[in-house]
């Protein structure tokens, strides 16, 4: 009788056991899924924006960058404007590859832009990744297209 009590309650905690498993699967898969790299890019309408540089002094020198939010573009999330010669500028998402954290301004000038949810830096010129974060990898930082116009100050950029 003892034995077939043990091997009941022996059989009863495996099947909780497996029971347990089989429900908390789902979760476990949402979270792992969770830390999976993102490459969806915002979405591209084909919109122009124009952006007059003389109001972000950061962009009055080759090197200058700056952060700014742009009505319409990057669904309404900031873009890196970057200032990549006398008579062109570069145009990139804020928004990290990795897991959607918003990435930030070099804190001095050469230094690279740097996401302070997992350590991914990227390129303040063109926003490629110049180091992967500590978990994961990430991807280029999307960029939009642009033009600009040294004689008026104006950049063009299309959504």
């Amino acid at each position: 009788m003892t034995n077939e009590i043990e091997a009941r309650r022996h059989f009863l905690r495996n099947a909780a056991a497996s029971i347990g498993i089989v429900l908390s699967a789902p979760a476990i898969a949402t979270i792992i899924a969770s830390c999976e790299q993102d490459e969806t890019g915002p979405t591209k309408t084909g919109k122009t924006f124009t952006v007059d540089i003389t109001t972000h002094p950061e962009l009055a020198t080759v090197g200058g960058i700056t952060s700014t939010v742009i009505t319409g573009l990057n669904a309404d999330n900031p873009v890196f404007i970057s200032r990549v010669s006398t008579s062109a500028c570069a145009v990139f998402s804020v928004v990290c590859t990795h897991q959607g954290c918003f990435v930030e301004l070099p804190f001095q000038p050469g230094q690279n832009c740097f996401c302070p949810c997992h350590g991914s830096q990227f390129s303040p010129i063109d926003g490629s990744v110049k180091v992967q974060p500590s978990s994961g990898s990430a991807t280029n930082l999307p960029t939009f297209a642009s033009s600009f116009d040294a004689t008026t100050n104006i950049l063009t950029i299309t959504g």
